[in-house]
């Protein structure tokens, strides 16, 4: 008879709609999950209540106390109890509390965070790292004294692409301890019909610096100059949403390139069943940021998708140049555009690219398949 474990999982920042895979750890993983969030500890639970508002009034004195208690023995009192209201403290009591077994750090961040307490408490760590946190330049090297730690205590490490498995180990990640685990795409991806005689091409992911949107644009504009029939769908927001912005407006394509914002996935489905091919120009960001491996990409093939995208990161692994999409390499605008074209002018190459990768999907990357490998680590703790 198998014994269900509580599992508690911890992110830097609330979970966003583009992180599904995180979504599908926290209602899919076997066990009873809990989940906090909050950078340095500072955690909130995922209905916006910190730990300090949840235990401050069962350790605080009342004012009816106060009025009673002679003002040095509350005072004394409060000391006592300040103590017990640490960061650290809050978070070991939660995981008494709730009888914690195992802890799975969503982000190389939270894992540093939280590994002196799952150490103290001799609970294990699991760390799944997804990109920025196993990249950014600025990023390891804030964290290198903790990552360290980390390495050295956490049970597993997990990594989305090979590339991110070098990169860990490059860092001092031992590689007995990375588990390759790719996304999967949520299963309503499967159900997909899209059109391959559409006009539409199509893009889903944030606009920020390692998704190059503005390069995107560049090549789709170059695109326009030879099959000005077609339009580009881009679904996301980001802290580049107004340079796409601007770009699309100063270009004079405003109805060529459509800026859609961050949509829900019923209506990022609709529209994908509208596209014919979808196409994201990643790259390594000026401050090393860079891709695991891009869910959007993933989901976009699972719906039968054909893809043009970049020699980038985890990319590669799931993208296969010239079966299941076409690959060029990092800032080549004029290889993006030319690819694009390729696949606009070919739509037998497009239906047959889509079909492959649809079936690369759902037969190796799907979401059981990345959930099974995080349950199995977790089964044998």
């Amino acid at each position: 008879m198998s014994i269900t474990k509580n599992i508690l999982i911890v992110s830097p920042t609330r979970i966003g709609l583009t992180e599904t895979f995180i979504r599908a750890h926290i209602d899919r993983l076997n066990g009873t999950i809990y989940y906090l969030y909050g950078w340095d500890l500072d955690f909130k639970n995922e209905a916006g209540q910190s730990l300090l508002e949840v235990y401050k009034p069962k350790l605080g004195i009342t004012d009816r106390l106060k009025k009673i208690l002679p003002h040095h023995l509350y005072f004394k009192i409060d000391l006592k109890n300040k103590a017990k209201l640490t960061k650290e403290a809050l978070i070991e009591r939660y995981i008494r509390d709730n009888n914690i077994s195992t802890v799975l750090a969503e982000y190389g961040t939270a894992g540093s965070f939280i590994a002196p307490i799952c150490v103290k408490l001799q609970i294990p760590l699991i760390v799944h790292f997804h990109g920025i946190d196993a990249s950014s330049f600025r990023t390891i090297e804030r964290f290198k004294q903790g990552y360290k730690y980390m390495f050295e205590n956490a049970y597993k490490i997990i990594a989305v692409s090979r590339a991110m498995s070098l990169a860990l180990q490059d860092i001092g990640c031992p590689d007995y301890k990375i588990v390759l685990n790719t996304y999967g795409p949520h299963p309503d991806y499967t159900e997909v019909a899209v059109d391959y005689e559409s006009d539409y091409l199509i893009s889903v992911g944030r606009h920020t610096y390692k998704k190059a949107p503005y390069l995107t644009i560049l090549a789709f504009k170059k695109v326009l100059e030879k099959l000005p029939n077609l339009k580009l769908k881009m679904i996301g927001d980001g802290e580049l949403f107004d340079v796409s912005q601007n770009l699309v407006k100063s270009l004079g394509l405003e109805d060529s390139v459509l800026l859609l914002g961050s949509l829900e996935r019923k209506y990022i489905i609709e529209h994908l069943r509208t596209a014919f091919l979808f196409v994201q120009h990643s790259l390594v960001a000026h401050n090393g940021d860079s891709e695991g491996t891009p869910v959007g990409i993933i989901e976009a093939m699972a719906a039968g998708l054909p893809v043009v995208s970049t020699f980038h990161a985890g990319i590669p692994d799931v993208v296969e140049h010239e079966e299941t999409g076409l690959l060029v390499k990092e800032n080549d605008i004029d290889a993006m555009a030319d690819a694009m074209i390729k696949m606009a002018n070919d739509r037998a190459l497009v239906k047959e690219f889509g079909f492959k990768g649809k079936e690369k999907i759902t037969s190796k990357y799907t979401m059981e398949n990345h959930l099974a490998t995080i349950n199995d680590i977790i089964s044998e703790l």
